[in-house]
């Protein structure tokens, strides 16, 4: 037991070391110093994480894309259900207008992507080269315009067809944008004269491509004075001009059945007061333009609550152009009022979602630009359904994203494009 057990030697003093390595030196020999033992690492303890910078991701709207998507892909289908039988007589191929349609949006999609890649902010800088652009271009359609159904509305050049009274739209935004926020402090000026010094010169760039397009397009012409009237509306702090402005136009809508009639009775017969008068009693003038408008009636009328069913419709073989202005009274027959409650769903969702977009943006410059984008959607689509229905002469204004139409599909992919451009700036947490 004795071997077994370890007797400790007893620890020397430091007194001691220090005499043992005085000694050594003496003696000429080398005493290496023992180094502190490192302290042992602790292996449960975790080592602190770095910190990382926190970046917020850019926001992208992909269900309001989806909704887009589907009202074009509708829009295909229904061009296709009110034109194959007219097409397969006309050019011997019955999916004629929806090739083109595709072609059309497929061009829009490509513009779609330029318009959301650029900073908006770069199209509103140079605005006012684009204001010039479109009025150029609206001007030339009255010289050089070809003239199709009595209206000199488009240009051609080689096999490109195009109307400048769509480009006109979304210029105008840029433009009105441009001007609101160059001028936001006298816009929003307390001094009353000031507001309306800056109001009366946005009015007069305003009337200008209003003027020129109302030569040739009624609609597209109290569409574009529409939309500047409600973003400028929005942009200042002086509502007193709009309200009196609002009033006016109530009440030459008011009086615009007795006005027609009373300019007719005085021998008046050029296109525009024939339009106006179709609208005012088209049962009597359906030889003279009223007839596309009774037939829409009765496509609306015999649709009921569900509809015939896609392709049953009746009234496409009698309503002249059915793809076009009058492809809503086709919806409505095939798919009944559920239906059409289901579309006005898909653009009531994708307005609000692009007021979301709107009102998230810290920059006035992108919130003016959505905002005028949804007085132009909102417009186009309440014009369209009042001229299928009567309420409104019918003056040609398409059903956004299902119409058949080349210029009025890119305009608005392009419109698209920049609200998609501004929504690329709201940085998410």
């Amino acid at each position: 037991m004795a071997d077994d057990i370890k007797t400790k030697k007893p620890q020397k003093t430091e007194q001691e070391k220090k005499e043992l390595i005085n000694k050594a030196k003496k003696k000429g020999i080398k005493v290496e110093r023992p180094k502190p033992p490192k302290p042992k690492e602790e292996k449960n303890k975790p080592k602190p994480k770095e910190e990382k910078k926190k970046t917020g991701r850019i926001y992208c709207d992909y269900t309001m894309l989806f909704m887009i998507i589907f009202l074009l892909v509708f829009g295909v289908i229904m061009i296709y259900s009110a034109s194959s039988y007219t097409a397969g007589i006309k050019f011997k191929d019955s999916a004629y207008f929806v090739k083109n349609q595709i072609k059309y949006t497929l061009f829009g999609f490509v513009i779609f992507g330029v318009m959301m890649m650029i900073p908006y902010k770069l199209w509103v800088k140079k605005a006012y080269i684009w204001y010039i652009g479109s009025i150029v271009l609206s001007a030339a359609v009255l010289v050089i315009g070809k003239s199709v159904n009595g209206s000199k509305r488009w240009i051609v050049v080689g096999p490109v067809r195009f109307q400048p009274s769509e480009f006109v739209k979304v210029t105008l935004i840029l433009f009105i944008t441009y001007y609101l926020v160059k001028y936001k402090d006298e816009l929003y000026s307390s001094d009353r004269k000031v507001t309306e010094h800056r109001l009366w010169w946005l009015f007069l760039w305003v009337i200008i491509p209003v003027v020129l397009v109302l030569v040739a397009n009624l609609s597209t012409s109290i569409i574009i004075f529409l939309i500047a009237l409600g973003m400028s509306f929005i942009g200042t702090s002086n509502k007193r001009l709009f309200t009196a402005g609002a009033l006016t136009f109530a009440a030459v809508l008011a009086s615009a059945k007795p006005l027609v009639k009373l300019l007719y009775s005085w021998g008046f017969r050029n296109y525009r007061i024939m339009r106006l008068l179709v609208w005012a009693e088209p049962e009597k003038f359906s030889r003279d333009g009223g007839y596309q408008v009774v037939q829409g009636l009765y496509a609306v009328g015999s649709g009921g609550i569900f509809g015939k069913g896609l392709g049953q419709g009746m009234q496409k073989f009698f309503i002249p152009e059915a793809q076009n202005d009058m492809i809503f009274s086709i919806i409505v027959e095939e798919f009944g009022l559920v239906g059409v409650l289901m579309i006005l769903a898909v653009f009531a969702f994708i307005i609000r979602r692009m007021l979301i977009i709107a009102f998230s943006v810290k920059d006035l410059e992108g919130r003016y630009i959505v905002i005028g984008v949804v007085i132009h959607l909102s417009l186009q689509v309440i014009l369209n359904i009042a001229v299928v229905t009567g309420v409104m002469p019918n003056t040609g204004v398409s059903l956004p994203f299902i119409s058949y139409g080349g210029s009025s599909i890119v305009v608005l992919l392009a419109e698209i494009g920049l609200v998609y451009s501004v929504a690329r700036t709201i940085k998410m947490e």
